[in-house]
């Protein structure tokens, strides 16, 4: 029985991690999403892809400009 529990839980915990790290990496507030994650598992799933399709363009690449390598030459840019 104590195993079911933690198989119920799981889940949710692995879930919450996931979405705590994926606004760690978006600059957003990892515990808030975290518990987000875990008690409303389906809402947040939803949520979340409903903000990384508002995080790209159409082409699927990222919107913000500042995610590049500043350490690397632009050819267009640099050589003409």
């Amino acid at each position: 029985m104590i195993w079911a529990i933690g198989a119920l839980w799981s889940a949710p915990l692995a879930f919450g991690y996931f979405c705590a790290w994926w606004a760690q990496q978006r600059g957003r507030n990892a515990l808030g999403w975290f518990l987000f994650g875990c008690f409303l598992l389906p809402v947040a799933g939803l949520w979340l892809l409903a903000i990384n399709g508002d995080d790209r363009d159409g082409r699927g690449k990222s919107k913000d400009k500042t995610i590049g390598r500043g350490d690397l030459l632009a050819t267009r840019k640099d050589v003409i």
